[in-house]
């Protein structure tokens, strides 16, 4: 994951950041998504903290290929900061992202979702792990369409909030697709089928807002529920929950799914 979180400066307002290799063959969109975070934030002036973000994927990142960060100052606040960035590859651009960044401020903390007999991570078993990863799932419904894994960095993190932030901001692309699926007419109740021989899916839009401090570096629970689907676009909305019962951030994802048509 430090090696994921390094950007080489490029100039200007300008980095560049590497990516492993993916079973999938691209780069895995939240690696891109943390990366540009990164890339904004490096622009921005403590206090300012990040609490959003939203992200358009454009194109399906090349993991042999490095990606270039421009970022573009769009307001520099007393109290809000906001940035925008592109991320691009020889192919053109593969996300736009914007960021906004609040100085801290004294108020009200209120909490609504609650972890409310989630099985512990300690209670189940690793079910995947790609770089930098594992996750344990809890629970893939079809009735209400929902998917729930506790995801965690097989790594320790550095102590800078800023790497814990876009790390987090890494794992928001884990399962908002498994929960759009779920609700899908010809899905499987077993998910462990094959699911890629029936469907072609890709992350269309991504938001996050950050709520919390986070230790990104710790089990973290993300609740995604399918809120529908219309053509071939569905809807996620869920939270990330820490093992203390924080709820640290809040994800919406819209993502493609269409049914292959038989060769």
């Amino acid at each position: 994951m430090t090696d994921i979180l390094t950007l080489e400066h490029h100039g200007p307002d300008t980095y560049v950041g590497e990516s492993p290799d993916y079973e999938w063959g691209r780069i895995y969109g939240g690696l891109v998504v943390a990366q540009a975070l990164k890339a904004a934030a490096l622009s921005v002036t403590e206090p300012h903290t990040v609490h959003s973000l939203h992200a358009y994927f454009i194109l399906g990142g090349n993991p042999a290929e490095p990606v270039r960060y421009e970022v573009d100052r769009l307001r520099n606040g007393k109290s809000f900061t906001t940035r925008q960035v592109v991320a691009r590859q020889s192919g053109g651009a593969i996300l736009n992202l914007s960021a906004s960044f609040q100085k801290h401020e004294e108020g009200p903390d209120i909490q609504t979702p609650q972890l409310n007999d989630i099985p512990k991570p300690d209670e189940l078993e690793t079910d995947r792990q790609i770089p930098a990863r594992e996750s344990r799932t809890v629970s893939y419904d079809r009735e209400p369409p929902l998917s729930r894994q506790w995801v965690r960095y097989t790594d320790p993190i550095s102590d800078n909030p800023l790497d814990h932030a876009c790390a987090l901001a890494y794992l928001t692309d884990s399962n908002a697709m498994s929960a759009i699926r779920a609700g899908h007419p010809k899905e499987e109740h077993d998910r462990r089928r094959q699911h890629r021989d029936r469907f072609m899916g890709a992350s269309l839009d991504h938001a996050v807002w950050f709520h919390r401090p986070v230790k990104a570096d710790d089990w973290l629970l993300l609740d995604m529920r399918s809120l529908g689907m219309i053509g071939s676009r569905g809807l996620a909305l869920g939270w990330v929950i820490d093992t203390h019962g924080s709820h640290v951030a809040t994800i919406a994802q819209e993502g493609l799914l269409r049914e292959k048509k038989p060769k």
